[in-house]
């Protein structure tokens, strides 16, 4: 009688894991999942910076009697006035990292104020007031965005500005700090 041998050889067994080992990193390269992150967290951001925009152009526009100028700087009566929200509360009636009361405004509902989804020392929203002018910065992490950064008219190219005047959050000369 004649035996033989069903299965595969170590060898083919080594040449097929190989196969698929080299598959797997050419995928994880090409799909970049820490790049698909980054622009997840950076969708967060730009989403959460045009409601507050909208939010504090509502506000401002609602502000009667006291004028925006109480509006944009609610809770100190010096200027400039500014708040980061890796150390702010997230209240919108002022008193939170946006001084801008949003709680009064009829036609636009904030809640509560966004944080960052990473919202530490290094990426975070950064609110600045003076008497009639307001801005709002953060850094975008995603090689996608980061043309944003440099295209949003603002006077620092290395953070995402909006607001109605984008000079007062500047690395150096301005009335805040990053």
């Amino acid at each position: 009688m004649k035996k033989s041998a069903h299965g595969f050889t170590l060898v083919e067994l080594l040449v097929v894991i190989a196969i698929i080992a080299i598959l797997a990193a050419v995928v994880v390269l090409i799909i970049n999942p820490l790049e698909l992150t980054r622009r997840g967290r950076d969708a967060a951001r730009l989403s959460d910076l045009a409601n507050l925009q909208n939010a504090i152009n509502v506000a401002v526009q609602e502000a009667t009697g006291s004028g925006a100028v109480a509006v944009l700087c609610k809770q100190s009566g010096s200027y400039p006035c500014e708040g980061s929200s890796n150390v702010g509360t997230r209240v919108s009636d002022g008193t939170g990292w946006v001084k801008t009361d949003m709680s009064a405004a009829k036609s636009v509902s904030v809640s509560t104020l966004p944080v960052d989804p990473v919202n530490d020392t290094t990426l975070h929203y950064k609110y600045c007031a003076n008497n009639d002018a307001w801005e709002i910065d953060t850094k975008l992490e995603s090689s996608q965005q980061s043309g944003k950064m440099t295209g949003d008219g603002g006077n620092d190219t290395t953070v995402y500005e909006v607001g109605s005047n984008l000079s007062l959050i500047a690395t150096s000369g301005g009335s805040c700090t990053y």
